[in-house]
């Protein structure tokens, strides 16, 4: 079994320079390699904002915000442990691991796989995901496919699309305890066992995971064919350019010395001496934390169709590092587009543009976007390996905004809250436990409510009124679906958010269950109290065990479900869960149903149209300050 040690990492970015070759040089001096261009960026935003980042420019240059970055100074934000998360800065493996790295990825993409599972939860996945979507396969590469889902169904359908006795399984995991990804890693060792025998399946297993974890102590006892030890330094949403994303990249096929370098352009922009007003992090920071305090704190990601993977891996970034204290950033990934005037004045849009195969349609809506008063911001992303100066840009901006809005961006104080209560239910969440508390509704067909008043006369007028005061400028809406997260229930999502934004001009998110309470569950509880929660759940396809977990696939799903709807209603939060038996797409045509009955005009309870004055505000002394290079 490989085995790969983390190290302490410089926090300083260094310019590059010659070998010497006096006493103690190595050899000759070699050439600087050209580094590729660096990504763009440009914003158009109305002057009261741009008045507002000009003021907080001058406070971060005064108080040496970027340097006190680099060295690590907690006092830039709560001065609490800030200090021991920024591994991130300097990307890569541990010094003098990145070969090994390489070389034992190698091996395996020549072993005999044609597929590669990446079995994680949140910061061990989200990165990877996106790598994999955007770079796609190189030579020689395997097929990378992420689970992240205790959905049976979702699970059972990966399964039915691979050879066991040919995919290679990556259990992924900073802690080495997370729930989700030890029960899918016992599921699919077991399913291997059952056709190769023991000694063989542990061959067909790696783990990426810091060092003394569970996970490492599971992967020697059965064999993995390797451990690939993380930075305990990087947490795991900053982790995409440490060996959770490396290694990933490598098994696509991909040289993980090659991604990490790419990174270098961003770093050295946002280094510690850059001039202020050209450093990319710093300037995209100060714009999204002073948007947020003036009340724009719904970032809206408008993404070419090569960029669109980045938005779940910023989703996670951006809610679980700022969503705390009542504050935070509410990204809004994937909704359908609408016109300018159906958006409200709480939006900031962020056009994550590819100069590589732009879409001219998306620049021409951000620029109309811009044209009506919002606040636009531009991010162009170089072609292949350049998406790791996107990582690198928006992990500095999150920070920085995070000191804007004067929260740690390195912990998630909320999110254990959700875990205990799933511990608690998942022994108890049998069949019997499916009403969650009680049925307050029920309607022909295959749907129950529950969650809100039972004094809503019919499914319509309860679905109105818990979306009623959502109109609201600032609110929110989240449909959480504990469904799988297949073409088609995403597709559902996608009109659902729609029909719901076109009606009540609120912003929406989509999240699959338990997927999103690793990206956005920090912000639904410990951020603004402005969302309305809609949980949809339907009845599990049969018992699918996990060897050594008490509960199966379905009750442990369930229990996430009741878990996270008990804790945001112990909050304070509006929920309502709608729960389907029977055919799932039956029960989602008849919600969708009910959903455009709530939102139509002259349903008790009908939500409206939100009215918005502030969203059409003039762009006369609107700023725009282009940082291209």
């Amino acid at each position: 079994m490989d085995m790969y040690s983390p190290a302490t990492l410089p926090l300083a970015p260094r310019a590059p320079r010659s070998r010497q070759t006096s006493k103690g040089a190595r050899g000759p001096a070699r050439p600087v390699r050209a580094l590729p261009p660096l990504n763009g960026f440009s914003h158009d935003i109305p002057a009261s904002l741009a008045a507002r980042v000009e003021a907080r420019l001058a406070q971060a240059r005064r108080q040496a915000w970027m340097a006190r970055l680099w060295s690590g100074d907690a006092s830039l934000w709560t001065g609490a442990d800030e200090n021991r998360w920024l591994g991130w800065l300097r990307p890569g493996a541990a010094p003098g691991s990145m070969g090994r790295l390489a070389s034992a990825c190698r091996r395996l993409c020549v072993a005999g796989f044609s597929d590669a599972v990446l079995l994680g939860m949140g910061g061990a996945t989200l990165g990877a995901e996106a790598l994999a979507r955007i770079l796609g396969v190189a030579g020689g590469g395997l097929r990378l496919r992420v689970l992240d889902s205790t959905d049976p169904a979702q699970i059972l359908a990966l399964q039915a699309q691979l050879d066991l006795t040919r995919t290679l399984f990556v259990v992924a995991s900073k802690s080495g305890a997370t729930l989700e990804s030890g029960m899918l890693a016992a599921y699919f060792h077991q399913r291997v066992v059952d056709l190769l025998g023991r000694q063989e399946a542990g061959r067909r297993f790696v783990a990426i995971t810091d060092p003394g974890t569970p996970l490492q102590a599971r992967a020697q006892r059965e064999g993995y064919a390797a451990v690939f030890e993380g930075n305990p330094a990087v947490g795991g949403r900053s982790s995409v350019l440490s060996p959770f994303g490396l290694v990933a990249a490598a098994l696509l096929g991909h040289d993980p010395a090659s991604l990490a370098r790419a990174a270098q352009p961003m770093r050295r922009a946002c280094a510690r001496h850059a001039a202020a007003h050209r450093n990319p992090g710093l300037v995209l920071g100060l714009l999204l934390g002073e948007a947020a305090l003036a009340g724009r704190d719904k970032v809206t990601l408008l993404a070419d169709p090569g960029l669109r993977a980045l938005g779940g891996w910023l989703e996670q970034l951006l809610a679980e590092s700022t969503g705390k204290q009542g504050k935070g950033l509410v990204p809004i990934a994937d909704e359908p587009l609408a016109a300018p005037s159906r958006y409200g004045p709480d939006r900031l849009f962020v056009h994550l543009a590819s100069t590589a195969a732009p879409d001219a349609g998306l620049a021409a809506r951000a620029r109309e976007l811009a044209a009506a008063g919002f606040p636009v911001l531009v991010c162009r992303c170089g072609p292949g390996l350049a998406v790791a100066q996107e990582f690198f840009r928006w992990e500095v901006a999150t920070a920085i905004a995070a000191a804007v809005l004067g929260v740690n961006p390195f912990d998630q104080p909320d999110v254990e809250a959700s875990k205990a209560r799933t511990r608690a239910l998942s022994v108890a969440a049998g069949p019997a436990a499916v009403a969650g508390g009680g049925e307050l509704l029920r309607v022909e067909g295959a749907l129950a409510f529950h969650g809100e008043p039972a004094s809503s006369p019919s499914a319509a007028a309860l679905l109105a009124a818990h979306l009623a005061h959502a109109a609201r400028a600032g609110d929110y809406v989240a449909l959480l679906a504990y469904l799988p997260r297949d073409a088609a229930c995403e597709s559902w999502l996608a009109g659902a958010r729609g029909d719901i934004m076109r009606a009540t001009g609120v912003a929406t998110q989509g999240g699959f269950g338990p997927r999103y309470l690793h990206s956005c569950g920090q912000l639904h509880k410990g951020g603004r109290a402005g969302g309305r929660f809609l949980f949809i759940t339907a009845q599990a396809p049969g018992e699918l065990v996990a060897p050594g977990h008490a509960a199966d696939f379905g009750a442990t799903q369930r229990a996430q479900a009741f878990g996270d709807m008990e804790e945001l209603r112990a909050r304070g939060r509006r929920c309502l869960r709608v729960h389907i038996s029977g055919d799932l797409h039956a029960g989602l045509a008849q919600l969708g149903d009910l959903l455009r009955q709530a939102l139509a005009p002259g349903v008790a309870g009908h939500p409206g149209r939100a009215r918005h004055a502030a969203a059409a505000m003039p762009l006369s002394g609107a700023a725009r300050v282009p940082h291209r290079r």
